[in-house]
C-alpha cells in the first residue's frame, strides 16, 4: 500500500508539472506585456549601471553599507550583456518565483487562470515595480529566490524548511527583504500541517537563518573593511536612537513609512489605497473564519517582516523606501486568492471571477502606466545622445537635471543618472557642472549659466561640447527633500 501511495503521489506530481509550467509561462508573458514600453530600452537607476557594465569598483562601498556581497560577486563576472536581455531575465526569474508560489499556495484549489491572476497581484504592486528598475543588480538574488521557490515545489515541506538555513543567508546578501520571499514560500504552502508549535518552530528556524546571514555579512565586512557591522549610508539620513526620546522620534519615521507604504501600495491613489485595504481586511477575515491557522501563518510572516523593518527604522533612524515592503503583497495576494475561491465554493462564481479580474486588471493598468512614465528619461536621453554622438572631447552639462520634465516623470534620484546614461549612449566623458563646478570654470559665463528656457540645447566649443539645461529646478533633490521633511517633523 505504501508503494502504491508513493507511486500515485509521484504520478500526481508529474501531472502537476505542466500546470506549473503553464502558470509560469503565462505570468512571464503578462509581466513582459505590462512592461512593454521598457523592453527595447529599460529604465536603469543610477547605481544600477555598475551591474550593467560589470564594474565592481563602483559597487564595492555597498558591501559595507548594505551587506550586499552576492551582488558584488555578480559585478565581478566580467561579461556584459545588453540591458534588454537582463531585464527579460529578471522578469523571467520573477515569474518563476510567483508561479511556484501560487502553485504551492493554491495548488488544486485554483485553476491556472486564477493562479496567474493572484501571481500578478502579488508581483505588480508598486513596491515590486519600483525595485525592478534595479534589475541588473538584482538578477543573482532573484535567481536564488526563484531556485528556492522551484525546489519548494519538488521537495517535502520539511526539506524546504531546512533549506532556509542556506537560502535565507544568501538571499539576505542580495537584497534585505528577499529572505521574506523565502519565508513566504513556507508560510503560504497549502499542504502544511499547521499548529502553534509548528509555527513557532518555523519562525525560530527563519530567525536562526536570518541571524546566520547577518553574522556572515558582519564577518565579511570585518574581513574586508575592518568594521564588524553595517553602518548606514549617508543618503539614508541615519539618526541612531541613543535614548528613549530619540527612539520615540524615530518611531514617527516608522509610522510615516507604514502610512506611505499603504498610500503608495495603492499607486498613490488614496481611493484605491482605501479600497485595497478594505478588500484585504475582508479577505483576512474570511480566511480567519474558514482556516484560522492558515491565516495566522501568513499574518505572522507579514507581521514579522514589518516588525523588523520598523525596528531597524527606530534603531537607526533611516529613511526606509516603500520598495522594502513589497513582500507584504505576497501574503496579501494569497489572502485575496483564498477569499475569491471561498466565494466560488459558496456558489458566488460570478462575483468571485469578476472581483479577481477587476483587481488584477487594476494592477496591470497601473503597473503598465508606471513603466511607461519611467521611460520618459530614456526617450529624451536618446534624443540628446543623437546630437552628442560624433563629437570630440568631454560633454559639459550645465544647469540642473532637475529642470527636465522627463527627469521628474522618471523620478531620477541623482545627477549620476544623467552622467551614466549619456556616457553609456555616447561613449564620451560626461562632466556634470552642478556637482563639479570647478571642472567647468573654463566655460564662458553664459554657458555655465545654463539654458534660458525649457528642454535642452547643444553648443559645440573648442575641445568639447556643452549640453545646456535650465537652472530652474522643477523639484528638489530627493536627499535634500527628505532632510527637509524630517526637519519639519
Amino acid at each position: 500500500m505504501t508503494v502504491l501511495a508513493s507511486s500515485a503521489a509521484s504520478v500526481s506530481d508529474r501531472r502537476s508539472d505542466p500546470k506549473l509550467a503553464l502558470t509560469v509561462t503565462a505570468v512571464f508573458a503578462l509581466l513582459m506585456l505590462t512592461a512593454l514600453f521598457q523592453l527595447p530600452d529599460p529604465m536603469i537607476r543610477h547605481d544600477d549601471y555598475p551591474a550593467l557594465l560589470a564594474d565592481p569598483t563602483l559597487f564595492y562601498s555597498k558591501t559595507l553599507t548594505e551587506g550586499r556581497w552576492v551582488n558584488y560577486l555578480w559585478h565581478l563576472r566580467g561579461v556584459v550583456t545588453p540591458a534588454w536581455l537582463n531585464f527579460a531575465v529578471y522578469q523571467l526569474l520573477w515569474a518563476v518565483y510567483l508561479g511556484c508560489m501560487v502553485h504551492n499556495a493554491l495548488g488544486r484549489e485554483a485553476d491556472v487562470w486564477q493562479q496567474v491572476m493572484v501571481a500578478l497581484i502579488a508581483g505588480l504592486c508598486l513596491p515590486w515595480v519600483l525595485i525592478s528598475l534595479w534589475f541588473n543588480t538584482l538578477i543573482p538574488g532573484l535567481a536564488i529566490v526563484a531556485l528556492y521557490a522551484w525546489l519548494a515545489t519538488k521537495l517535502s515541506e520539511r526539506a524546504s524548511r531546512w533549506l532556509m538555513l542556506v537560502f535565507v543567508p544568501v538571499s539576505l546578501m542580495a537584497y534585505t527583504t528577499y529572505p521574506f520571499l523565502v519565508l513566504a514560500m513556507c508560510l503560504t504552502r497549502s499542504s502544511a500541517r499547521r499548529s502553534g508549535r509548528d509555527l513557532a518552530g518555523l519562525l525560530a528556524l527563519f530567525a536562526a537563518s536570518f541571524a546566520l546571514g547577518m553574522l556572515a555579512i558582519y564577518s565579511l565586512n570585518y574581513a574586508a573593511h575592518g568594521v564588524f557591522g553595517v553602518p548606514m549610508a549617508e543618503w539614508r539620513n541615519p539618526r541612531p536612537a541613543t535614548d528613549l526620546a530619540t527612539a520615540l522620534e524615530n518611531a514617527k519615521l516608522a509610522a510615516a513609512f507604514l502610512v506611505n507604504l499603504g498610500l503608495k501600495g495603492g499607486y498613490n491613489v488614496p481611493g484605491l489605497a482605501v479600497l485595497q485595504g478594505v478588500l484585504l481586511a475582508c479577505a483576512v477575515w474570511s480566511v480567519l473564519r474558514h482556516d484560522k491557522w492558515r491565516a495566522l501563518y501568513m499574518l505572522s510572516g507579514a507581521g514579522l517582516g514589518l516588525a523588523l523593518i520598523c525596528l531597524q527604522v527606530i534603531r537607526s533612524g533611516i529613511d526606509m523606501p516603500v520598495r522594502s515592503g513589497g513582500f507584504l503583497w505576497i501574503f496579501g495576494a494569497v489572502f485575496l486568492g483564498l477569499f475569491v475561491l471561498s466565494l466560488r465554493d459558496a456558489g458566488r462564481v460570478r462575483l468571485s471571477r469578476n472581483l479577481l479580474f477587476v483587481v488584477t486588471a487594476a494592477y496591470v493598468v497601473f503597473a503598465g502606466m508606471t513603466h511607461y512614465y519611467y521611460t520618459d528619461w530614456h526617450r529624451l536621453s536618446r534624443v540628446m545622445a543623437a546630437e552628442l554622438t560624433g563629437g570630440q572631447g568631454p560633454v559639459y552639462v550645465t544647469g540642473t537635471y532637475l529642470s527636465l520634465e522627463a527627469a521628474r516623470n522618471s523620478d531620477l534620484q541623482k545627477w549620476h543618472s544623467v552622467e551614466f546614461r549619456l556616457k553609456h549612449l555616447t561613449g564620451r566623458e560626461i562632466v556634470m557642472c552642478e556637482s563639479k563646478p570647478e571642472a567647468c570654470s573654463g566655460l564662458l559665463a553664459e554657458l555655465r549659466a545654463g539654458l534660458q528656457g525649457t528642454g535642452f540645447a547643444v553648443r559645440q566649443i573648442e575641445g568639447g561640447t556643452v549640453l545646456m539645461l535650465s537652472p530652474e529646478a522643477l523639484r528638489e533633490d530627493k536627499l535634500e527633500a527628505a532632510r527637509k521633511r524630517r526637519a519639519v517633523h
